[in-house]
């Protein structure tokens, strides 16, 4: 990235967010203020990366020519959040939808109850509103920014693995991809139901290759056959076309070749069991 005030912004952006992780994790109720306060900042500056990638010149408040070496000391006011809100979407192509902005507002109002000393004493509807900003912050990240990651900054894959076992936070991760796991083709078989990562159900066919929506992760779609598949061959399936039946056979059996991706197959056909009761082979809403 070459807009160096942005890619600034983006740098203490990630910062912060993983300190908000770092005390979300915790799960003690004296960490989750820190957690606000680290959260709404770090959604703050990545909203000004955003807004600086267009031009560093807009985060000024007012019309004062701003010189670079201001810029580089820090010496100049810089807008608020709502007015940084609105000149994105006046001036760029991006711009917060009203849930988005709904989760933004919620967020502000707890920082502000937080920072003049009052504890909120709803913990649930905090810890609701931590997961809330968790994922718009991601969203953010992933729609303006995927290809960045500033040095030394963990990934944002690792950070939401890292939250996998944050309720609120998979609660609001699950419901803002709904529609693009209703709308992609997803494998129809069980084997990518838990993804190995983050051990949510939310794998999807992107081009050549399998990938967790959810948190990211995800491999070529031979490579994935190729771990399935009892020694390690593939077939190029001629339902779907894609490179993805593996081998199954157990001991000296007549083998079984299965498209993990559409669920053709020829020989026996593989029993399933969720550990209690036969389950059906393939997903019949897929």
């Amino acid at each position: 990235m070459k807009y160096k005030y942005a890619f600034g912004l983006l740098g203490n952006a990630r910062a912060f967010v993983e300190s908000a992780v770092d005390y979300a994790r915790q799960d003690q109720r004296e960490q989750w203020k820190f957690a606000i306060l680290h959260l709404t900042t770090a959604l703050e500056l990545i909203l000004k990366a955003r807004l600086a990638m267009e031009d560093h010149r807009l985060l000024v408040v007012g019309k004062t020519p701003v010189s670079d070496r201001q810029f580089d000391e820090g010496d100049f006011r810089s807008v608020g959040i709502e007015d940084c809100v609105e000149r994105l979407a006046r001036n760029t192509r991006f711009s917060l939808r009203n849930q988005q902005r709904q989760v933004l507002s919620s967020l502000q109002s707890l920082r502000n109850r937080v920072a003049h000393y009052i504890d909120p004493s709803d913990t649930v509807a905090v810890k609701a509103a931590v997961g809330a900003g968790l994922n718009l912050f991601i969203e953010i990240n992933n729609a303006e920014f995927r290809d960045e990651d500033p040095y030394g900054a963990r990934t944002m894959s690792e950070l939401v693995v890292e939250l996998h076992k944050h309720e609120d936070f998979v609660k609001e991760r699950l419901s803002s991809l709904s529609e693009r796991l209703r709308s992609a083709t997803r494998p129809r078989t069980h084997y990518t139901d838990e993804c190995s990562f983050c051990l949510q159900d939310a794998a999807i066919i992107d081009g050549d290759e399998v990938r967790c929506l959810f948190c990211g992760h995800g491999m070529a779609t031979r490579e994935f056959a190729e771990l399935r598949s009892d020694n390690g061959t593939v077939e190029a399936c001629p339902k779907c076309g894609r490179p993805s039946i593996a081998k199954h056979q157990w001991k000296d059996r007549e083998p079984t070749y299965e498209c993990f991706c559409c669920g053709h197959f020829r020989g026996p056909e593989l029993k399933w069991s969720d550990g209690n009761a036969e389950i059906p082979r393939l997903h019949p809403d897929r």
